[in-house]
């Protein structure tokens, strides 16, 4: 990903914790620091990606909702933590102030007030790993936040005030999406050997793609996608219905098992052909196990792409498997594929909208086309953060009318040590 631009908002007495600053070493951040009392009167740079605020003791609610305010009117989102490095959660008993997260990502809705995600949680000291894993997936979302903002500005120019109903109408579909992005799985902390870099790029405000990634055990590893077909509220729906088909692990009488990828699949079909859904009734999906003790990874997909492996020193090629879409027959088969990694290789497993996004409109198709793009040399040669952060780019400033937009998510898997 590009280099991000953190402005850290520091209250009187207060400096950062040392995993702060290991997170943002981690991250390659450009660093602003800015005391409170300037902050609230001359606002915050329009350039900063996340703003963490770092409040004292004495530091009022009232004083935290204005900084909230002011960083969503910007599309920036926002981590405020403790004196001891713990997310901060305000309380209405504590302070008398407004109930809000101690994480907000807040866009500013069509009638110009906040949607403040709330999700309570316990307050406790974040590690380096932890706020490593928060800067980053808050910076993911600042061009989104930012495109939001932007069309609905667009909106209120172009279009003459709407009804009570229809603003209404705008408010959930956006609150909707931001409930998506609320369900998306948080970093996992320790997945050594594995570096995992992933993409989740909504067309609209709410998206039809989903993505997970568990610690099955101790040793095992979950990773799934899902594509409800279209895009747009009804497969945003469908979206949240299969992520939780997606957990590869159930109990059974006080002890757990590990669902194989082809029955992960099998049993998700069968359930959507049970539902009978008039709408948005197929998927595509995969779901992968990898093993840390072996390093091999095994997978099953669903009409997903075929992934693609990069190995130093050989071209990229897909590994291919049979296994057709979701939701459409009864007795639909899924093969369960595998690889043994070695360092550096990377496995890369994508939904069809970055295909739609890098051969665009009027080039040649076919199964192996995206391979022949200059994008995946890109990704061989630096990467795949440089890569997925290029795709980000691409789809916030590619033209409407020269690509079918459709929704994007990846993973990409990299072996980083023997």
């Amino acid at each position: 990903m590009a280099t991000p631009h953190v402005q850290l908002i520091v209250d009187h007495g207060m400096a950062p914790p040392q995993s702060l600053k290991t997170a943002l070493y981690r991250v390659n951040a450009r660093v602003s620091i800015r005391s409170l009392d300037k902050a609230l009167t001359s606002g915050i740079p329009d350039s900063a990606d996340v703003c963490v605020i770092l409040p004292s003791a004495a530091c009022s609610s009232a004083a935290l909702e204005r900084l909230v305010t002011e960083t969503s009117a910007r599309a920036c989102a926002t981590l405020v933590l403790d004196e001891d490095g713990a997310s901060r959660d305000e309380s209405t008993s504590a302070r008398g102030g407004t109930t809000f997260s101690g994480e907000v990502s807040s866009p500013v809705t069509s009638t110009g007030r906040m949607l403040f995600a709330v999700q309570p949680f316990k307050r406790m000291p974040l590690n380096a790993d932890e706020l490593t894993g928060r800067i980053k997936a808050l910076c993911e979302i600042r061009r989104p936040l930012r495109r939001m903002r932007e069309e609905i500005a667009e909106l209120r120019r172009d279009r003459p005030p709407r009804s009570a109903i229809h603003t209404d109408l705008d408010e959930q579909i956006r609150l909707a999406g931001q409930i998506q992005n609320d369900l998306l799985p948080e970093p996992i902390g320790d997945a050594a050997p594995l570096s995992i870099s992933t993409l989740y790029l909504p067309a609209d405000f709410v998206s039809g793609d989903t993505y997970d990634i568990s610690r099955l055990d101790e040793d095992r590893f979950g990773f799934s996608l899902a594509d409800a077909t279209g895009h747009g509220l009804p497969a945003a729906l469908l979206a949240i219905l299969v992520k939780n088909s997606l957990r590869g692990k159930e109990i059974v009488d006080g002890s757990y098992r590990i669902i194989e990828p082809d029955e992960l699949l099998t049993r998700l079909n069968q359930d959507l052909l049970a539902a009978r859904l008039r709408q948005c009734h197929f998927i595509t999906a995969m779901h992968a196990i990898f093993d840390r003790t072996t390093k091999l990874i095994r997978w099953a997909r669903g009409g997903t792409p075929y992934p693609i492996l990069f190995r130093e020193g050989q071209r990229p090629r897909q590994i291919r498997s049979g296994g057709g879409l979701l939701g459409a027959f009864e007795d639909q088969a899924f093969e369960v594929a595998a690889h043994a990694f070695e360092p550096g290789d990377v496995l890369f497993f994508y939904t069809d909208g970055l295909e739609a996004l890098l051969l665009q409109r009027n080039e040649l198709r076919g199964e192996d086309a995206i391979l022949a793009t200059d994008w995946i040399e890109r990704f061989r040669t630096y990467g795949p953060e440089v890569a997925l952060d290029e795709a980000r780019r691409l789809a916030t400033e590619q033209p409407s009318h020269d690509w079918s937009r459709d929704d994007i998510t990846a993973i990409a898997i990299r072996m980083t040590g023997g």
